[in-house]
């Protein structure tokens, strides 16, 4: 996941770590963790691009602050999917 936007003074950075990490738990490993991505994806059928694309729907409006850029999903070392909206 990429976010861009100022950087705080105070932290050093974009976007608050520690939320974005419980974001991504929250909307992301929970809901997808162990299920079956067919009833998680709905009608879409089940590709990386599809998956990335669903995370990134999920996220969109979700970060703490910042803008949400790009999504990067590794599937393998060789293979990896990104969408940015």
């Amino acid at each position: 996941m990429t976010v861009h936007g100022p950087i705080d003074r105070e932290t050093g950075m974009v976007t608050d770590i520690a939320a974005l990490d419980r974001l991504i738990h929250e909307q992301v490993i929970r809901p997808f963790d162990g299920q079956d991505l067919r009833q998680v994806l709905g009608h879409r059928p089940i590709t990386g691009e599809n998956l990335a694309r669903a995370i990134w729907d999920r996220l969109i409006k979700a970060i703490p602050a910042g803008t949400l850029h790009r999504i990067r999903l590794v599937q393998t070392r060789d293979l990896a999917f990104e969408y940015g909206g």
